[in-house]
């Protein structure tokens, strides 16, 4: 009993704590520790008995063991973002998705722009940063309440496009070596999960937007929001959209036959295809690459 509730209530402190802002690489450590002492587990190898787990040796062999099996995928996954990011492919691909549907539908704009990002392979604290300025621009002329913006963000980029059948997130292919699956397994019950979370969480998020409007709420600006840079030069739509293509097909070309690893050849494709469409609007690719590199340390 006690180990149950040990198992549940670190996955609470850990929710707890990292909304409270804390830094995963503590956050980790501290909710493995509460489940060792409610589990009864020795903290120490010197006070195991032979062939006993305990904490230190479980926890640093399960935590280097993931890095060893998907570190290369977290540093081509965020060097992909940066370099789709720094070169403008992101924002030309969510700003065409904008200017289409319009203020009108400015909640399903900033809804679909991250989605399309989101499958295509970009990071999604990328997609998160890429989009945000739009979203705030069309929240702003459609005078809707800004607290919304997160919601909209975070419906189009870790709900069903995140681990939805064929995407190249990192949490759709995890389980593939456990489960001796591949990135398109269940997919006819994925769409229909798909289907099912987008469109009741748009249903959802419109009827909150809807009740707070009634309520007299309106878009509130701040001095420090970011302003969209207008004059900067951007790449045709269509140039930003081919590298999220790239990692789809590659991803789909290889997974028989290298399983995760397919993701490498998949990313880095991506990150090569973006380098060769849009080479000329990136302010500065080798720091993009750099900037990518740190992302996937941190993450």
């Amino acid at each position: 009993m006690l180990s149950m509730i040990g198992l549940i209530g670190g996955l609470l402190l850990l929710i707890y704590l990292t909304m409270k802002g804390m830094n995963i690489l503590v956050v980790g450590p501290v909710a493995a520790l509460f489940v060792a002492i409610l589990s009864g587990m020795p903290l120490f190898p010197q006070l195991a008995a032979e062939g006993e787990a305990d904490l230190v040796t479980n926890y640093m062999t399960g935590f280097t063991g993931f890095v060893a099996a998907w570190y290369l995928m977290f540093l081509l996954g965020s060097v992909f973002g940066k370099v789709m990011e720094d070169s403008g492919a992101a924002d030309s691909v969510s700003r065409f998705v904008v200017d289409k549907m319009g203020m009108k539908y400015a909640v399903l704009a900033v809804v679909a722009s991250c989605a399309i990002l989101t499958y295509g392979g970009v990071s999604l604290f990328v997609v998160a940063f890429s989009v945000y300025p739009m979203a705030l621009s069309l929240f702003k002329q459609a005078d809707l309440p800004r607290r919304f913006i997160p919601a909209a963000l975070a419906l189009g980029s870790v709900t069903f496009t995140m681990t939805s059948a064929g995407s190249p997130e990192i949490q759709n292919w995890i389980p593939i070596e456990y489960l001796g699956t591949n990135p398109y397994a269940g997919w006819e019950v994925s769409i229909i999960v798909a289907v099912f979370m987008a469109s009741f969480g748009y249903w959802w998020l419109k009827r909150m937007i809807k009740k707070a409007l009634a309520k007299g709420e309106r878009f509130e600006a701040r001095k420090e929001d970011p302003i969209i840079d207008e004059g900067r030069p951007l790449p045709n739509p269509i140039m930003g959209l081919i590298p999220l293509l790239v990692v789809l097909g590659l991803s789909f070309a290889f997974h028989d036959s290298l399983k995760q690893s397919a993701l490498i050849i998949a990313l880095l494709g991506g990150v090569i295809s973006t380098y060769l469409l849009n080479r000329k609007y990136f302010k500065g690719f080798w720091g993009a690459v750099s900037e990518g590199t740190v992302g996937a340390l941190i993450a």
